[in-house]
Order: structure tokens, then sequence, then C-alpha cells
């Protein structure tokens, strides 16, 4: 199988009041790459900035931490046309969906719903990488990204919380692993028994 490998930016409202009713993070930009299963080469890759549907005005605090401007944001995309770049890389079925945590799939999942939208990621193709490097390492808790990537000497270079630059930093530690000798088989069967 070959692997699609994401990271989402995404609204998020932390203040405890003025939350607007019915509030959803919503994603503003995807980063992505696809990891060919047989040669461990990236294939793909998708970059593009989203835009907002429900709640534009709280995607300006996530703008600014994640230095996305208001000029980026007018090459942005809509979430369907999102959708229909991804399916363009990843084949359910054939395509394992990689992330960082699990947070990449909860907030496509509640995209689609509220867009009323299918969503074209299979929760059976789902690979958490952090969930999967903890079991590796035997820890107790979840490493970051950013101490995975440095502890495996993968280059920094970009921009952290830059949705491409995060996708291709998971994308190149996923190919040490699997180099390595790392394979995702025995992380999914003990996936299905729990």
């Amino acid at each position: 199988m070959n692997f699609f490998v994401v990271d989402f930016e995404f609204t998020q409202y932390r203040k405890h009041i003025g939350r607007p009713r019915g509030f959803f993070s919503e994603i503003i930009e995807i980063g992505a790459v696809k990891v060919c299963g047989q040669t461990n080469e990236i294939v793909g890759n998708i970059h593009n900035f989203v835009k907002p549907h429900f709640y534009p005005k709280q995607a300006k605090e996530i703008m600014e931490f994640c230095s996305i401007t208001e000029a980026d944001m007018k090459t942005a995309i809509t979430f369907a046309e999102m959708l229909d770049k991804i399916t363009e890389l990843y084949i359910p079925n054939e395509t394992y969906y990689v992330m960082w945590g699990t947070q990449d799939y909860s907030v496509i999942e509640t995209g689609c719903e509220r867009h009323n939208l299918t969503n074209p990621i299979l929760q059976s193709d789902c690979l958490d990488l952090a969930k999967a490097y903890k079991e590796m390492h035997g820890d107790n808790y979840t490493t970051g990204l950013r101490a995975a990537i440095e502890e495996n000497d993968i280059t920094t270079e970009g921009h952290w919380h830059a949705a491409y630059d995060d996708a291709h930093k998971t994308g190149l530690l996923l190919i040490k692993l699997l180099q390595d000798g790392w394979t995702p088989k025995e992380f999914l069967e003990q996936k299905e028994m729990n």
C-alpha cells in the first residue's frame, strides 16, 4: 500500500466566552505528500489554503499563528475542491492515511458532515504515526513531531505549523522508519484488536 501523509491547519476557539453557536474547527490549510509503498519515495504532493466557510472570523487567530496572510487566503480553494485534490492521491483500501495524532482525521470527518459531503477517507486506512512511534519506543507518552524529527536526524527546513512543511517532515520520518524495517502491519493489527 502507498501512504498519503497529511497535515491540516485549522481554526480553533480557545476563549471561554463568545464562542459561536455550533462552532467547529475548519481546515484552512492542507499539506500532504504521497509516499510510494514500493520505493519509499515521495511521488506526489498537495499544498493549498482552504476557505473557512462557516466561521471565517475565527480563522484570523490561527492564520497569525501559522503565518498565513490575507494574500494566501485569496488563493484558497473550497472544502469540496480540497476533497477532490485528496482523492487524486488517496485511493481507499490502497493507501494509508497517515497523520501525526488523530485530529487530522476528526477535522476532515466533521467538515464533511457539516458540508454534507461524503468523507473520502476510510477509517480503516488511518494510521496514527504518533501512536505507532510511541509503541515502537515503548513510551508512556506521545512524542511531539518536532522531537521525533530531531531524534531521527530528519531535516528541519521549512516552518513548523505550516501544513505542507509538517506533512513533508512527517513523510520523511515515515520513509526513515520504513527503511529501518518498521511496517504498519503489526501496528494496525493491534489497532483492530482494541
